[in-house]
């Protein structure tokens, strides 16, 4: 969490958010990243999570929108951790902070199981990945005919076009935009879409099944990048050498698209043109690296060279 945000973030907001919600909650936060996650309890005990977003990061209204999305995916069969409203009936209620900004708080349902273990063969295996492609396929089928909402479009996030004027990235930033603004927006292959739904980003339960969460960077992008981001963080922070890393990729993809493809079908020609995604990764991880840390460690530092070396050589993290 930025410095800024975390000097007006104060235990009387996070209180009074709460109680809005009808819930009582931990102190320390679950998720500090983008917004302070806390998990909570009704008064029967049932678990919730309680997000507060800084109105630096998102909108009033975006986060609605996002919220809207969610419940509406929910009830239509997404496996998604739902929205839920506050005791006067709201998505969103707003929490004036010190310096005249503002938190929004808003409740999800607790997902049901937990975090993938990547060590563990009976879990990360063919079967998650089939499940994991029909989940994002669902979502896919349901954004199709979804009403056009206050959500940005990949193109007008802010930490890819503050790239742009990067002194040393910003002329490959500027190419890949333009590359990628060249593919056709058509409502079968471009929509509201997740947009971050790595691995961290869902539970799973001891019968297999995926529960999504994180609809932050809910946003109007190409389906295939949902895809593409799969295999990112798949290979992400992996020591694996790089022909491990992409044969994974590929067998990955391919189990992938069984699941994805019971749900959704996209023309072959996007998944041509998945590289192009994983370099736009490369380019806004590499912008939020740089914010987030104002002390970086070895790792990250480590991090920021490996994504800017592959930036300049128009490398992808896999070869798909």
């Amino acid at each position: 969490m930025e410095q800024a945000v975390e000097r007006v973030f104060t235990k009387e907001i996070l209180k009074n958010a709460a109680s809005q919600f009808g819930i009582t909650v931990e102190e320390k936060p679950v998720g500090e990243f983008e917004n302070y996650l806390f998990k909570g309890q009704l008064a029967d005990g049932t678990d919730r999570i309680l997000r507060l977003t800084h109105s630096s990061h998102r909108s009033k209204e975006e986060i609605e929108a996002e919220l809207k999305f969610l419940k509406y995916a929910r009830e239509n069969g997404a496996n998604a951790a739902g929205s839920l409203t506050s005791l006067n009936g709201n998505l969103v209620e707003v929490q004036n902070a010190s310096d005249g900004t503002s938190f929004y708080a808003s409740m999800f349902e607790w997902a049901d199981g937990q975090l993938v273990d990547r060590t563990n063969p009976t879990v990360w295996n063919d079967d998650l990945m089939y499940t994991w492609g029909k989940t994002i396929g669902k979502l896919h089928a349901l954004t199709v005919n979804y009403p056009v909402t206050n959500r940005e479009h990949w193109d007008e996030e802010a930490y890819l076009n503050e790239m742009v004027a990067d002194e040393e990235l910003g002329i490959y930033t500027k190419e890949l935009i333009e590359e990628i603004q060249s593919y056709e927006r058509k409502k079968d292959s471009y929509g509201l879409i997740h947009s971050d739904l790595h691995f961290h980003n869902f539970f799973v339960n001891d019968k297999g099944e995926i529960t999504t969460f994180d609809f932050d960077d809910l946003q109007y992008n190409y389906f295939i990048s949902d895809i593409a981001i799969v295999l990112y963080y798949t290979a992400w922070g992996s020591k694996a050498s790089f022909e491990e890393k992409s044969n994974f990729a590929k067998r990955q993809l391919e189990i992938f698209r069984k699941g994805y493809e019971t749900e959704y079908v996209l023309d072959e020609v996007w998944y041509s043109r998945i590289p192009s995604f994983l370099k736009c990764r490369d380019i806004t991880l590499y912008h939020v690296l740089n914010m987030k840390y104002d002390e970086k460690t070895p790792r990250v530092i480590e991090l920021c060279e490996e994504l800017k070396d592959r930036i300049v050589n128009r490398k992808t993290i896999v070869e798909i």
